[in-house]
């Protein structure tokens, strides 16, 4: 008679807490089945608008400066040659500053409806993801690195090699130190070129970073608009390459017929 008293003591109500821990025993096997049947949804952006961006930047660039340079024309010749990597570094600092710092596109990132996220805090799954391109921008500390890096960087490497030449480090009459010093400068030079290189075969085999500095800051270019066209024609470039050699044909014309003229 003990082992059936025994058996129906097992067969009596469960616990209090039996419920509520059989809950928390199966939570963690429903979000593990919850995330295992969410799709990732991947995106591929353009390397084409991206080097397009970039190469856009580079020529707005070149178009202030010429501006710049127009208001200057009066002074001695020469006089801005000197201030040249001051006058780029204060222009590209202008470009940052109304466009990565307040939250907006670089004009050829705007060009190309490309802009700039923060890849470390971008959603990859979840209700809020429709199209992969959600997430959050730069944030400030990534802004001012990028200032520091893009901007300071490139105006400290050009006065470092603009003082080394005018001050001949790598002759060999100069004094050690120098001559260590400009070895360092060489060194450092062909290891950055290595790992642009390095980074310019990672980005053409994956298409998220197309420099050093955006990888190391998780700043990926995304489309802003997944509906969106690039807005960069190239009919105005064809007529303008038309007409230049247009031009060189008819100025090379007109120098034969000059010089069977004179013979």
């Amino acid at each position: 008679m003990p082992h059936v008293e025994s058996a129906a003591a097992s067969d009596g109500p469960p616990l209090q807490d039996a419920w509520h821990a059989e809950f928390q025993r199966l939570v963690p096997l429903w979000e593990s089945l919850r995330n295992t049947s969410e799709v990732i949804i991947p995106i591929s952006i353009s390397r084409v608008n991206q080097f397009d961006a970039a190469r856009l930047d580079v020529e707005m660039s070149a178009m202030l400066k010429e501006q710049l340079v127009k208001v200057f024309s009066l002074m001695k010749p020469g006089f801005l040659f000197q201030y040249e990597p001051e006058l780029d570094a204060f222009l590209e600092f202008l470009i940052w500053r109304f466009s990565i710092w307040v939250d907006k596109p670089t004009p050829g990132n705007a060009l190309m409806n490309l802009k700039y996220r923060d890849e470390r805090a971008a959603p990859i799954t979840g209700k809020e993801v429709r199209t992969g391109l959600e997430g959050p921008g730069l944030s400030v500390s990534q802004k001012i690195f990028y200032c520091i890096s893009f901007v300071g960087g490139q105006y400290i490497w050009s006065r470092l090699q603009s003082f080394s030449a005018f001050r001949r480090w790598g002759d060999s009459e100069q004094r050690p130190l120098a001559r260590c010093t400009w070895g360092l400068v060489q060194n450092a030079e062909g290891l950055y070129k290595a790992a642009s290189f390095f980074n310019l075969l990672l980005f053409l085999y994956g298409g998220r970073y197309k420099t050093i500095v955006e990888r190391i800051l998780k700043a990926r270019l995304v489309y802003e608009s997944p509906n969106m066209n690039r807005a960069v024609s190239f009919e105005y470039m064809n007529r303008q390459l038309v007409w230049n050699e247009f031009s060189v044909n008819l100025f090379l014309a007109r120098a034969n017929s000059l010089s069977a003229i004179e013979i």
